[in-house]
């Protein structure tokens, strides 16, 4: 499931923020158990190229995460889901019908309330 057509550049600086600050591997947002995988961290501030990194950002790399990598429990019964959150996009998989991937979203859009 890709989901796309918005900003999600809120979601990838709060997420990498809490992970990076926190230094927590896994939170817990509503029903949905969030594990950071990696980020991908762009070389400068007008550079397209970068390295994919499976630690947290440190404080000076935050405002250059393209994406960032969880792996979510809660999405599926069985299963764990890999979502990625681009600027743009977010990627889900395997995928997740419509309703529920936005449902989704709109649980982490909530969850950034207090931050911004």
């Amino acid at each position: 499931m890709l989901l796309t057509g918005e900003d999600y550049s809120d979601l990838v600086t709060y997420l990498t923020g809490l992970f990076s600050i926190k230094k927590l591997p896994e939170i817990l947002v509503d029903r949905f158990r969030i594990r950071f995988v990696s980020c991908f961290i762009l070389d400068g501030p007008e550079s397209t190229s970068g390295k994919l990194a499976e630690r947290f950002p440190e404080k000076d790399e935050r405002d250059r995460i393209k994406f960032v990598n969880f792996e979510v429990s809660g999405l599926h019964p069985s299963q764990k889901s890999t979502v990625t959150i681009n600027w743009d996009s977010i990627e889900i998989k395997p995928d997740l019908d419509p309703k529920s991937a936005t449902d989704f979203v709109d649980v982490l859009d909530r969850s950034t309330f207090r931050y911004f």
